[in-house]
């Protein structure tokens, strides 16, 4: 035996050591599902009832809101995909299957484009705003030969824009054209892209325009990037806030832009802020 006195108990308050009991899984009947404000429990029967309510009203919409062909040509994919997958929920599945409705982040890849690249892609659409995509046009590029002693340009086409308001209220436009040089030996087209801003007091004065542009520069010579309205960017750079400087969230990707920071609209990354103006 030995010589050493046995260690003393260890003293503890009652239930401060005391193993806890295995907790048992939570009953196949609780389906999780993760949505975009979080996780949460919900039953089959709860879940197919507001599957349900959502495909009514989808089953409603129309793309009558849209202002663009593009807008259409994304709300009608979008409808479709999310009727068919509400309408399957809505109907049952096996209790241990998981709805994951967050897309997996991606991004818009730089592109170098001709301004006839960009014409024979919008050779076949015909723009539902065509005269005020045409008429945002001609005010950007009047106030780009206006800052140019030589190198000017007349419109050659319109090609697509995009109108949309921030939280603020402030409305903006982005607009792709293409033009053609003015009294020089070399005619090829140059794309451009602009920024413009609605000022609303001047609404309502008579003969004045109360759109003003902010931005105008050619693209066709410089990475360009499509608008991330319709994906979840993968954003790995440091932002301020959910505002990204890189790239623009209220646009369709077929709208080319040059770098973020050149232009002011658009640069929140949560989709709920944008909406058609």
């Amino acid at each position: 035996m030995s010589s050493k006195s046995a260690a003393p108990a260890r003293k503890r308050k009652p239930g401060t050591w005391r193993r806890l009991p295995r907790v048992p899984r939570a009953p196949t009947h609780a389906i999780k599902e993760r949505g975009e404000l979080g996780i949460w429990f919900i039953t089959p029967a709860e879940l197919q009832r507001q599957a349900l309510e959502r495909a009514n009203e989808l089953e409603k919409m129309d793309d009558s809101g849209c202002d663009t062909e593009e807008a259409k040509i994304a709300f009608r994919a979008f409808k479709e995909e999310n009727l068919r997958l509400d309408r399957w929920i809505a109907k049952g599945w096996p209790e241990h299957i998981v709805v994951n409705r967050n897309p997996q982040p991606s991004d818009m890849e730089e592109e170098y484009l001709t301004a006839e690249d960009m014409e024979a892609r919008f050779s076949n659409r015909n723009p539902t705003h065509g005269a005020q995509l045409k008429h945002f046009a001609c005010l950007a590029l009047a106030h780009y030969n206006a800052t140019k002693t030589e190198h000017k340009f007349d419109l050659g086409e319109a090609l697509t824009s995009n109108c949309f308001s921030e939280e603020c209220g402030t409305t903006y436009a982005h607009v792709n054209f293409t033009a053609i040089p003015q009294k020089s030996n070399d005619p090829t087209k140059r794309l451009f892209f602009a920024e413009l801003m609605l000022i609303p007091e001047l609404q309502m004065e008579e003969d004045t325009e109360p759109t003003r542009v902010l931005h105008v520069s050619t693209i066709d010579d410089i990475p360009c990037y499509g608008g991330c309205h319709e994906i979840c960017r993968k954003i790995n750079h440091m932002m301020r806030g959910v505002m990204d400087y890189e790239r623009c969230h209220a646009c369709h990707g077929c709208l080319k832009h040059p770098k973020g920071d050149m232009f002011i609209g658009g640069h929140n990354s949560i989709k709920m802020p944008y909406y058609s103006a």
